[in-house]
């Protein structure tokens, strides 16, 4: 059986990283959803969620010349 502590250290903080970067996508598109409502246009919703969809992908494309 394997311990809750036996997952390394710098796997547990690619996990930790990971899980920050969806949590920004995730709020940047409920962001830009509220933010629609208020100006009252779908194009900030979706210009909201084309930034998000961006900005992971050049943070992954970025993360992956570092390993």
């Amino acid at each position: 059986m394997m311990e809750a502590n036996s997952i390394p250290t710098s796997q547990r903080a690619a996990r930790v990283r990971t899980a920050l970067a969806l949590a920004v996508v995730a709020l940047a598109s409920f962001g830009g959803i509220i933010l629609a409502q208020y100006a009252g246009s779908s194009k900030v919703g979706l210009g909201m969620l084309g930034l998000a969809f961006v900005g992971f992908l050049l943070a992954a494309m970025t993360r992956r010349g570092r390993r």
